[in-house]
């Protein structure tokens, strides 16, 4: 039986440490000197990378990364060693790796020094983020989806209102339209009057056509991609979609939004998800309001912020539900299914911002939420 022999200096103990490193480590380590060469290399390289250690040692560490830095590290290196001035030296940094394929993967690398006989050796331990980034990915898919279900299930709400809405233009066009017939068909066609009733019933069309539009692009499946956007048409054309005609006779809806407000960077469709989520639950609390009244503000906010928000003179917030308002399945509306206000923080959360409710000073609510103004000029 051979009995491994004792290490018999420090040096060969230290080795004995670092090829246990290398090999059992799940993130790969690797070690290069000062012209970039590979020195060792763990065994996590195999599975990372599609080489095996053989094939990495003495080769040059640009090997495993795409362009530019392929073209450009040893020359990072030169830098270093000439001028110390870090740029990832100690640093952790997301980048790309180039698989053995050609294939490219993201990782999380550090890098650290080290000196030996009085030259430089650099250690990486890299992690490989592939797995990380599937399921932050099939976390968005699924918070995107669950967004568009939110939507469609609004619409479903909405529909007997939305039926009856899109029927009065209907009804006029039809009455516009059969009394330019009927002026026609007299004796003496009043052609003026028959062209009147036909530009009346064309509005009426354009009426009729701006509903169905409006409510296509808020219940369409969206990727989420976000776009610089005024914050006033958003808002304007959410109050129009979100609050019946009967709603808005019954209903003051007031509008403070500053000429001067800075731009945001949304995915507008989200933003007017949030805002019709915060309308519908105004339009509930005002249902036996003696004064109904909806204001919806909006202001900068700590300087890289857009404040956004809408209160009513409603019935409050229920002391029961305040701490756990945005979670799922809280509703204070016993017809409700308790998503709308969790998928509001989920939407603005995912912006950057953040959302919270307060009691009006009055009497009623005031829900509130902030996202990042845009950088953009």
């Amino acid at each position: 039986m051979n009995v491994p022999k004792e290490p018999d200096t420090e040096l060969a103990r230290r080795d004995l440490l670092l090829n246990a490193l290398l090999s059992l480590s799940p993130d790969m380590i690797v070690t290069i000197d000062r012209r970039g060469i590979i020195q060792s290399i763990g065994a996590a390289a195999t599975t990372m990378f599609g080489y095996s250690g053989d094939e990495l040692i003495g080769e040059n560490v640009n090997l495993m990364m795409p362009s530019p830095h392929h073209d450009r590290h040893d020359a990072y290196i030169a830098r270093y060693v000439e001028t110390h001035e870090p740029h990832i030296i100690g640093v952790g940094r997301k980048v790309e790796a180039r698989h053995k394929d050609g294939s490219l993967f993201p990782v999380f690398i550090r890098v650290a020094e080290v000196w030996d006989g009085g030259e430089p050796l650099f250690v990486g331990l890299l992690h490989d983020l592939t797995e990380e980034e599937r399921a932050k990915a099939r976390e968005e898919e699924m918070r995107t989806a669950m967004q568009h279900m939110a939507r469609v299930a609004s619409m479903g709400e909405l529909a007997t209102g939305l039926a009856h809405e899109i029927n009065q233009p209907l009804a006029a066009i039809n009455q516009y339209l059969s009394a330019a017939s009927h002026q026609l068909s007299e004796k003496d066609a009043d052609i003026a009057s028959a062209l009147e009733f036909i530009e009346k019933a064309n509005r009426q069309t354009e009426r009729t056509g701006d509903i169905i539009r409006s409510l296509r692009r808020f219940v369409r499946f969206t990727g989420g991609e976000k776009t610089r956007c005024a914050l006033e048409p958003l808002i304007r054309e959410a109050v129009d979609l979100s609050l019946l005609e009967s709603e808005k006779k019954r209903i003051a809806v007031e509008l403070d939004i500053p000429e001067d407000l800075p731009a945001v960077r949304v995915e507008p469709v989200q933003i007017q998800q949030v805002l019709h989520n915060l309308l519908r639950n105004s339009v509930e609390a005002l249902s036996d309001a003696e004064v109904p009244l909806i204001r919806i503000s909006a202001k900068p906010h700590r300087d890289t912020h857009v404040q956004i928000c809408v209160e009513d003179t409603g019935t409050g917030i229920d002391p029961k539900l305040r701490d756990d308002l945005f979670d799922r399945f809280v509703s204070g509306n016993s017809n409700g299914l308790g998503i709308g206000l969790a998928i509001c923080r989920s939407i603005v959360t995912a912006h950057g911002g953040t959302i919270w409710a307060e009691d009006r000073p009055a009497n009623g609510a005031r829900l509130c939420f902030a996202i990042p103004a845009s950088t953009e000029g």
